[in-house]
């Protein structure tokens, strides 16, 4: 059973602390390998994506001054890519260990709960494999719409970071969710619990946004992140 102390209790103040508890447990021995191998995930996807970047745009130059611009401007571009795309990767990459962080969280907070459903490896896989096609595919549509008028006028150009960070807020709160939920639920009850907190999911996920955009942070986010949707799927589902 759940104690006070652990407890992330109702409301807004609940989600936050969740977060809190989520983050905490990063020095759990239960947590810290997972931890360990999420990072070095995302320092190698950002490392690929910096080095495919600078690669593409060194060829377009071979002499002088404009080759040194060339290579700032990959390490821009690569930082850009990352954020676009290391949201989708991560979430192909944490598929593989989330039974063990879920597990770890459950062991530490809830420890009165039933064992749970045992989930098919494909059904996993095709949640994270859905997850990783949307986020890009919408990240990269809603790109492709906004950098025109972002190229015709500066005026636009301070709320780029705030579209992207309302989509993948949206986009993270509900796979992040849906993560935690299916593995107790099952998959038709687990999205109609999101159906009906679809605000309040859409808050954790701008919080997860938020971090993930922070860089080395972001590297151990994914972790954060399911063990945060675990604290809300228990603090919802009481209810």
């Amino acid at each position: 059973m759940r104690t006070i102390k652990d407890a992330p209790g109702p409301g807004a103040i609940g989600l936050l602390r969740g977060l809190y508890l989520a983050a905490a447990q990063l020095g759990d021995r239960r947590i810290r390998a997972v931890a360990l191998r999420a990072a070095l995930i995302g320092a190698a996807i950002f490392v690929f994506l910096a080095l495919a970047a600078i690669r593409t745009l060194d060829e377009l130059s071979g002499v002088g001054w404009v080759d040194w611009s060339i290579r700032l401007l990959g390490v821009g571009a690569a930082f850009a890519l990352g954020l676009v795309l290391f949201p989708g990767l991560a979430g192909i990459a944490i598929s593989f260990v989330l039974e063990d962080i879920a597990r770890a969280v459950e062991t530490r907070h809830y420890p009165g709960l039933p064992p749970p459903r045992e989930q098919p490896l494909g059904e996993t896989l095709t949640a994270a494999l859905r997850f990783a096609g949307t986020a890009v595919a919408l990240n990269l549509l809603c790109f492709a719409a906004i950098a025109p008028a972002m190229l015709a006028t500066v005026v636009l150009a301070p709320f780029i970071p705030f579209v992207f960070f309302v989509l993948n807020g949206y986009l993270l709160g509900r796979e992040y969710f849906e993560f935690a939920a299916v593995r107790r639920l099952g998959p038709a009850p687990g999205k109609a619990l999101r159906r009906r907190n679809r605000s309040r999911l859409f808050l954790c996920g701008l919080a997860i946004a938020a971090l993930m955009a922070v860089p080395v942070l972001n590297w151990l986010m994914p972790v954060v992140a399911v063990a945060y949707m675990v604290h809300v799927f228990e603090d919802l589902r009481t209810r």
